[in-house]
């Protein structure tokens, strides 16, 4: 069992305050313009890629599964019309994902991966981003999952549950912890208890992005990690405004479109 107190987590980034030139580029939920989204082919693939790091979403099934899936219904990404926390696992873990427009057909077939088999995707150097789709009540069943099934490489957590990223923060002192925001008035409005937390940050919408809201959190030694961006002017803007992650559906792309 690997001891969380004894890991550095190292996510290849430094604060902007703190010197940083560049921010990373996380495949959002893995390679997902080219492989279907939350499978353990898009994340394969980012790591081929040469991706440093790649966002997830999880969520916790009726049997007390952590899966690796996004949405609350299946109805978009499988065709099945069913509720992920009134499912059991067996009952939804061979259906297919389907394929949207970008993604490649040799990639047909994937199905939802339990978090254990994605973290054994995770080599040596690189970051698995996990956004936890639930609240706190996930953390009983999430806390063993990474204990017993993280074994290589680094993580970090994400949440839009305020109080979900403050369990996993609080389980996993070492592992940095970022709050997701859409609107700036929230975070405007947490940010005073955001500055006195152990939160490492905030993870935003990228269209509510400023140089004086990155400063103003870079100030009291907050990171700036934003999503979803796929326009390289976008990017360009984003890193002039100081962001230390900007989470994409292309990140190798993206990159080498901005450099």
């Amino acid at each position: 069992m690997k001891n969380l107190l004894a890991v550095l987590i190292v996510f290849a980034i430094t604060s902007p305050g703190k010197g940083q030139t560049s921010p990373v580029f996380v495949g959002h939920r893995g390679a997902s313009y080219l492989a279907p989204e939350n499978t353990l082919a898009s994340y394969e693939l980012a790591w081929e890629m040469g991706v440093v790091a790649a966002e997830c979403d999880i969520m916790l099934t009726k049997d007390e599964q952590v899966i690796v899936f996004h949405d609350y219904k299946g109805k978009r990404l499988t065709g099945v019309d069913f509720e992920v926390k009134t499912s059991r696992y067996d009952d939804i873990r061979n259906l297919p994902i389907k394929l949207k427009e970008t993604n490649l057909e040799k990639y047909a077939g994937q199905t939802i991966p339990l978090l254990e088999d994605l973290l054994a995707t995770i080599p040596p150097g690189k970051t698995l981003v996990i956004e936890i789709k639930t609240g706190p009540e996930i953390m009983p069943y999430l806390e063993p999952v990474i204990l017993q099934h993280w074994k290589s490489g680094n993580i970090a957590f994400i949440a839009f549950d305020y109080n979900a990223i403050l369990a996993a923060k609080k389980s996993f002192p070492d592992v940095p912890c970022y709050y997701l925001s859409s609107f700036r008035a929230d975070v405007n409005r947490r940010f005073e208890q955001i500055a006195e937390s152990e939160l490492d940050g905030v993870n935003l919408r990228y269209q509510i992005i400023n140089k004086k809201l990155v400063e103003k959190f870079n100030a009291v030694n907050k990171d700036v990690w934003c999503w979803t961006v796929n326009d390289p002017d976008d990017a360009k803007k984003l890193i002039s405004d100081g962001v230390s992650a900007i989470t994409t559906d292309r990140p190798k792309w993206l990159k080498e479109a901005v450099n």
